[in-house]
């Protein structure tokens, strides 16, 4: 603490108002000091919420945006859904049309006739042929006899549906539909 010369009457009165007014400046500057310091506290708050505000309208923002394609991912899986069904709907509609006509006999006869020509290719092979390329006929057409031994090998739409013609087709929408 400052000492004060005693005088008569008793402090110098120059240096105790030397003294007050430093205590002033001293006091002014905590005072400009204390109200940067709540000011800075101040504009730490409100920025504060305003961070806080933003980021609650960003989430509120985020969560009708993952609501809306959570949406769509729901319509597209409904969709795709009812497409796989159509399509399972036509493919138990070809399998019951064809497949259930198709007897023990009808399968008999097909292996039967695969090795026929199984055998017809070996024949040909050990004869040293050289074999053409094959490219298939119409189902239509009448067959060529390769040899006299050939079998006879009858594929025609009396035994088997048409294989030209595709069985099911896809709508405007986007749906399995069967051929007529």
């Amino acid at each position: 603490m400052e000492q004060f010369t005693y005088v008569k009457r008793g402090y110098d009165p120059e240096e105790v108002d030397r003294y007050i007014a430093t205590l002033e400046q001293v006091i002014k500057s905590y005072k400009e000091k204390d109200n940067a310091i709540k000011n800075a506290i101040i504009s730490a708050q409100v920025a504060a919420d305003n961070m806080i505000k933003n980021a609650r309208n960003q989430a509120e923002e985020y969560k009708v945006q993952i609501a809306k394609e959570l949406d769509k991912v729901s319509t597209e899986i409904e969709r795709q859904r009812i497409r796989i069904q159509a399509f399972q709907d036509v493919y138990s509609g070809l399998v019951r049309k064809y497949l259930s006509n198709l007897e023990d006999n009808d399968m008999s006869d097909i292996f039967t006739r695969l090795d026929d020509v199984d055998k017809l290719i070996t024949r040909l092979k050990e004869a040293d042929i050289a074999m053409p390329a094959v490219t298939p006929e119409p189902m239509d057409s009448p067959e060529e006899d390769l040899t006299e031994e050939s079998p006879s090998l009858s594929f025609g739409p009396e035994n088997s549906p048409s294989l030209n013609k595709p069985a099911a087709r896809v709508n405007d929408e986007g749906n399995y539909v069967p051929n007529s």
